[in-house]
């Protein structure tokens, strides 16, 4: 059993996924977790061929701070994240399935340096594009 669980969910509509990562302190222990920028997450977005089609970190900036969570036994803390279906490019991404892997930009848990991440993948299905709604 690990000390934490990181899930993540999708609610995908035709003009746009919400995603949502649930990060659980599993143990029974109180957990202090520590990020070292305003960046908690990062994920990209892999088409089914396996082509990275979007980065959430891709030409943004974080402030240089640093941001406590505290999480008592098996309490959650949820992150959520809207994608347009916009590509890195631009360009709208087709219907299909998709791959995102999250990954928590943890720093440290209980004052400990955390040399890996917290990390998970999920799949979707972009839907059509309803081209009435242009």
């Amino acid at each position: 059993m690990t000390d934490w669980i990181l899930d993540g969910d999708v609610i995908a509509d035709v003009e746009r996924a919400t995603f949502i990562f649930t990060f659980k302190n599993n143990s029974d222990q109180p957990m202090l977790i520590e990020f070292p920028t305003s960046q908690f997450y990062d994920y990209k977005v892999y088409n089914a061929q396996g082509e990275q089609v979007y980065h959430y970190s891709n030409g943004k900036f974080f402030l240089q701070v640093l941001k406590y969570e505290s999480l008592n036994s098996l309490e959650q803390i949820q992150w959520k994240s809207t994608w347009n279906y916009k590509t890195n490019d631009g360009v709208r991404a087709p219907a299909g399935t998709y791959t995102v892997n999250v990954i928590l930009e943890i720093w440290k848990i209980n004052d400990k340096l955390v040399h890996s991440k917290p990390a998970t993948s999920f799949t979707f299905n972009i839907p059509p594009e309803n081209i009435a709604i242009r």
